[in-house]
């Protein structure tokens, strides 16, 4: 089915043609512009939506497409560390989505949560009215399931760092899927248990044992022809099961871990180190041949009719403009300018997007990933922001009226407080 055969469909057999579309096409086939079609063909057959709740549809459609988002699947190692690869694909591609998802924020939806998943939790703002009718934002939304193994561990109260926060790149291979389970077994022990595999069956698994003894713990180490590898004040046995194949276990503690699957000896080691010590994130410039079409936010809003008022007037230095777009609705007052930046010498990157609705209470709820860190609030110019942390990534995301705003990226918390002090709208 065609795009011109999917948008002549009614609303109800639109969403569902679409969905049908996208179980049945291939990456290399997957055409960004049918899509988009279909969400304005649905903005024109119902131009006046009712508010969208978009915590349950995404709930629904991750129910429902359960290979695809497998244990609400997150990249992002303590939490789960994204890959290089992924980290760098993330930010090549982010100009090339971006008209889809602005288009989907149009219609209410909340792409970027969506494709963002990866942490230990998730903060969910509103722009206009959660289900109680009150503004405002709840914390770690997804109670029912773990986004990875160590939010599992969290979940129980396991302090004791046990999973690895490295993530090996397949070469020639689909990024590696996720799954994560927490059972009960008979004699009392929990067992947590983190599951990687390739679309070709490759793949690892991580298994985190909580014994009633350190000395039943213990006895989960697997030593006979294992070669014993000392780091950070722990010893791993590391054991060859085949070519390719390596297994590896340890004990600290009343906590049992083991580690099996397809690696070579150095990346066994690397995932030993990773238990207790995280990988230091690496920086990779993006793209900059192609100038953007706006060189500032300020640009880009007064392009699509927004109030530079509520831009930032000072930016860390460093930062140079690397992409931007813009979208309007035709069937409805919604809008939304983005910029994304860059500072090669500072070695970080730095997102600046804001929406404006005529109509508040119509416009969906935003879902930012985070860490372990407390959300930051605090009070400027009469309004709440929130400072949301996520590894190397801190956004300062707030709500006014039909107005919202979010500007993130390798920000120090002083660096938000100082932008947000730099809006004219809010000046003190």
């Amino acid at each position: 089915m065609d795009k011109e055969q999917l948008t002549s469909l009614e609303p109800e057999a639109l969403v569902e043609a679409l969905s049908d579309w996208l179980d049945q096409t291939e990456e290399a086939d997957f055409d960004p512009d049918v899509p988009s079609a279909c969400l304005d063909a649905l903005e024109e057959k119902v131009p006046d939506l009712p508010p969208f709740d978009a915590a349950a549809a995404e709930a629904a459609f991750r129910a429902r497409h359960r290979d695809i988002f497998p244990q609400e699947v997150s990249p992002e190692r303590r939490p789960f560390r994204l890959r290089r690869g992924l980290r760098r694909f993330a930010a090549l591609a982010a100009a090339a989505v971006l008209c889809v998802a602005l288009a989907g924020q149009g219609a209410g939806l909340d792409l970027f949560g969506s494709l963002a998943r990866w942490s230990k939790g998730e903060f969910l703002l509103t722009t206009g009215q959660d289900l109680e009718g009150q503004e405002g934002y709840t914390d770690n939304i997804w109670e029912d399931s773990y986004s990875n193994g160590q939010a599992a561990l969290d979940a129980y109260g396991v302090e004791e760092p046990m999973f690895p926060t490295w993530n090996p790149a397949w070469e020639g291979e689909d990024f590696p899927g996720l799954e994560v389970t927490v059972t009960q077994e008979a004699d009392g022990t929990v067992l947590f248990v983190e599951d990687h595999r390739t679309s070709s069956g490759r793949g690892y698994t991580f298994e985190v044992r909580q014994r009633e003894s350190a000395q039943a713990a213990q006895a989960d180490v697997e030593t006979q022809d294992a070669l014993a590898y000392d780091f950070d004040g722990r010893t791993y046995y590391i054991r060859a099961d085949g070519p390719g194949q390596y297994t590896i276990t340890w004990s600290a503690d009343r906590w049992s871990g083991r580690i099996y699957g397809d690696m070579d000896l150095p990346s066994a080691k690397h995932f030993a180190r990773s238990v207790t010590q995280r990988d230091k994130y690496c920086y990779e410039p993006p793209d900059m041949s192609v100038p953007p079409e706006y060189e500032t936010i300020q640009e880009a809003m007064e392009a699509v009719g927004i109030d530079t008022a509520y831009a930032p007037e000072w930016l860390p230095e460093g930062f140079v403009p690397v992409a931007s777009d813009i979208y309007r609705s035709e069937h409805r007052d919604y809008r939304t300018a983005h910029l994304f930046c860059t500072d090669v010498e500072g070695e970080r990157n730095l997102s600046l997007t804001f929406s404006l609705s005529s109509d508040p209470t119509a416009t969906g709820s935003t879902v930012y990933p985070k860490d372990d860190t407390p959300v930051v609030e605090f009070q400027q110019g009469g309004v709440t922001f929130y400072i949301i942390s996520n590894l190397e990534w801190k956004t300062v995301a707030w709500t006014d009226g039909g107005l919202s705003g979010s500007i993130g990226g390798g920000l120090t918390e002083e660096e938000c407080r100082q932008i947000v002090a730099s809006i004219p709208r809010y000046a003190q």
